[in-house]
């Protein structure tokens, strides 16, 4: 009974200062004493004990990206693409920034987020995706995506890659006109691969034919999972529209250069000459006087095909029409210093643009095809040249062209009064790529010059062994010759050539 009431003085001390507890002594009142004691134990309890607010946790939330830096991530319209992402004490996540045409849908048990976009919509989106956590934190990723709704753009830069010959195939990489690169492009849209060793493309009526040494076979019978010797894809979506085997041409020999008028006149260069390809039927018919065309990039102009030819020193075009199944010589003048032409372009309207050598001595040329007029201006290097036959660009009356990694331009004056030795007091040595980047160790199968913007492009490459290091350069060099306006790094893969394209 001692031990009950120092309980409850002590809980008269404590919580009843002011007041005081009268206690009546009874013959069996231990119950009544029992209860308040353990009234007086429960209040102590909960008094002493208040809840403590629980911990905040610390949000973590990223987006897992794979892209290059600062590229988009590349999507293809009515394909989905998968985020994944990591988290730790997510709350919630919401999506914001979508644009019209776009969706995404959220998987929390799987932390995915699938973006889809529609033919049509626009381009180039910035979603927000917003994580919360505990006490009002919060995380935001901005993912920017790329909707490939076309390839038409004629800003847009086409890039084709001969690929290895004994591991893999070609493809095709795009360069936007906002400067982002799409690796492998046709793969991208299509899910399956260029031919073995792509050569050459050409552009005709809304669709892209793009031509291969070896298709799905290569010279020592290795077999390839792609979409043959000859692609042809709708020039705005790349998707294919239709694709020849080898076993479907196995009447050429090792094709490098195509041009094309229509689908019934699909011309094909090879280790013969030049076949006429009607797309419609396949049959292929060789063209009589195309005989060891040069391995060298068409022209088309005017609505016919041309090409040159060397012959006891003696050149000239090669001129191919519809309406006949055979070629038609145009000799250049015999005034002409030339021995052996490097590459040609011809333009609308007749004008050639030429390189040439003869007699120990390299040139640039303009021949009009109308009035046989011809003005050469002597160059001090050997255009490179390359297995793709391409030895210059030009932009209006400046023609660009390299040697080893040095890049020449001249300002061609069609003065006809002018000796071709003149050219050498015109020339100018822009940069050399080598000392620009160590890495550039050789150009790669020549230069290009945008028809659009001016800018000149070219290909270089570590070494044969190393091309896995490489390099697109875009020069404007009417800014600057010492900085390129861009650098693309280790996209290609034994580079073809550049193609700019075609928008009617």
């Amino acid at each position: 009974m001692i031990g009950v009431l120092s309980v409850l003085r002590v809980y008269v001390r404590i919580y009843s200062p002011i007041n005081t507890i009268k206690m009546r002594t009874k013959k069996n009142s231990g119950t009544g004493i029992l209860s308040i004691i353990l009234s007086v134990l429960l209040i102590v309890s909960v008094s002493g004990c208040k809840k403590e607010p629980a911990p905040v946790r610390e949000l973590k939330f990223e987006v897992v990206s794979e892209t290059v830096a600062d590229s988009p991530h590349f999507l293809v319209p009515g394909n989905l693409c998968k985020l994944e992402y990591k988290a730790e004490n997510l709350v919630s996540v919401k999506i914001e920034g979508l644009p019209d045409g776009w969706s995404a849908e959220l998987s929390e048990q799987e932390n995915i987020i699938n973006v889809a976009a529609s033919e049509g919509s626009v381009s180039k989106a910035q979603i927000n995706i917003t994580a919360v956590g505990d006490g009002n934190q919060s995380i935001v990723n901005s993912v920017v995506f790329y909707c490939l709704n076309s390839f038409d753009d004629p800003d847009g830069v086409f890039v084709l890659n001969e690929g290895n010959m004994t591991t893999e195939n070609g493809s095709l990489t795009y360069i936007t006109p906002e400067g982002y690169v799409v690796d492998d492009a046709y793969s991208l849209i299509n899910g399956t691969e260029l031919g073995n060793v792509a050569q050459d493309m050409a552009f005709c009526d809304g669709k892209i034919y793009v031509i291969s040494q070896n298709g799905d076979t290569n010279p020592t019978g290795t077999t390839f999972e792609n979409d043959g010797m000859l692609v042809i894809m709708d020039a705005v979506t790349l998707k294919k529209v239709a694709a020849f085997k080898r076993e479907d041409l196995s009447v050429l020999d090792w094709p490098t250069h195509i041009a094309v008028l229509d689908a019934k006149h699909v011309y094909i260069r090879d280790n013969k000459g030049v076949y006429r390809l009607d797309s419609e039927t396949g049959a292929l018919t060789f063209v009589s006087g195309s005989e060891k065309a040069p391995k060298a990039r068409f022209s088309v102009a005017d609505g016919k095909v041309y090409t040159f030819y060397n012959k006891s020193y003696m050149t000239g075009l090669l001129e191919i029409t519809a309406d006949k199944d055979e070629v038609t010589k145009i000799p250049l003048p015999n005034s002409a210093p030339y021995k052996s032409l490097f590459s040609v372009s011809v333009l609308d309207g007749g004008n050639v643009w030429l390189t040439a050598s003869g007699f120990g001595k390299n040139y640039v040329g303009k021949y009009n095809i109308a009035d046989g007029k011809l003005v050469s201006r002597q160059i001090s290097v050997e255009p490179n040249t390359g297995s793709a036959g391409v030895s210059f660009g030009v932009f209006g009356n400046e023609i660009y062209y390299a040697n080893g990694t040095m890049v020449y331009s001249m300002t061609f004056d069609a003065d006809s009064e002018l000796k071709p030795e003149s050219g050498l007091d015109a020339e100018k040595n822009l940069c050399d790529l080598n000392s620009i980047d160590s890495n550039a160790g050789l150009t790669y199968n020549g230069l290009a010059v945008h028809p659009v913007t001016g800018m000149v492009y070219v290909n270089t490459i570590k070494s044969y062994a190393n091309f896995t290091q490489n390099q697109i350069w875009k020069f404007d060099f009417k800014a600057s010759a010492d900085a390129p306006a861009a650098k693309y790094e280790n996209y290609t893969n034994f580079p073809a050539g550049f193609y700019f394209p075609v928008k009617k």
